[in-house]
């Protein structure tokens, strides 16, 4: 994965992913809209074939665009690990 910045501003940030499709950017755009910072997030994959797609980041007020990304992911692998827990759990009771 290649990660690039192409706009930045005080509020807003667009990022260039290559090699990174729905799965992941949909990821943290949802975990990125309950970040008490950001006013909006979203992403782009322009063409299915291509292999680039865009994050965009929107903070209600000037901040770390990239410490909130952070903030972000950290909360997405928070939730990943709360649901391997219980799908574990679940599958010890299925045993």
């Amino acid at each position: 994965m290649k990660i690039n910045i192409s706009q930045k501003d005080e509020k807003f940030i667009e990022l260039d992913f290559s090699d990174e499709g729905h799965t992941l950017l949909n990821l943290l755009q949802t975990n990125l809209l309950e970040v008490e910072e950001v006013e909006m997030a979203g992403y782009s994959k322009q063409h299915p074939l291509m292999d680039r797609s865009k994050l965009f980041i929107r903070l209600k007020k000037e901040g770390d665009h990239l410490e909130i990304l952070k903030k972000a992911a950290i909360r997405a692998d928070g939730k990943l690990d709360e649901f391997l827990s219980e799908f574990e759990k679940s599958l010890q009771d299925f045993k």
